[in-house]
């Protein structure tokens, strides 16, 4: 009997299968996560856009885009803080875009920290004076007066 059960047995354990583990590679490109990002956040989906933007940021580490994508999301949710760092990201990537610099300059605006809010904007202008620019330049200036005013 025990010459019969030993064959049956490692039958049986031969033909259990064991789990396996598969590793499925992120099909999409850091550009795909990216444009998959920008879609998301015109549709208001904040969440999915930063999510998308990240795995941009994961794929390619030095391309400054995705960095600044993730400050307007994170602007869009209310978080300078985190906002300000991603646009400092993507300017330290790409030193010569002026829209990075704008957005800079616009967020510690926001966060009443006029001074460097100025030095970022000329260095947007002087790149490019484009007319969003010269708006951020006003509303830095004019809360920079009315702050000064309320001392």
């Amino acid at each position: 009997m025990k010459v019969i059960l030993l064959p049956v047995l490692l039958l049986l354990l031969l033909s259990c299968s064991l789990p396996r583990v598969y590793v499925i590679e992120d099909p999409l490109t850091a550009v795909q996560h990216n444009e998959l990002g920008y879609i998301y956040e015109s549709q208001g989906k904040l969440d999915l856009a930063e999510k998308e933007y990240t795995q941009a940021v994961g794929k390619e580490k030095g391309w400054a885009v995705p960095h600044f994508n993730l400050g307007n999301v994170r602007f869009k949710m209310g978080d300078l803080k985190r906002a300000e760092e991603h646009y400092r990201e993507a300017v330290e990537k790409d030193e010569t875009n002026p829209d990075f610099m704008n957005n800079l300059a616009f967020v510690l605006c926001e966060q009443s920290r006029y001074d460097e809010a100025e030095q970022w904007i000329s260095r947007a202008l002087s790149i490019s004076p484009k007319e969003e620019y010269l708006d951020t330049q006003k509303k830095i200036s004019a809360k920079k007066a009315s702050s000064s005013l309320g001392r």
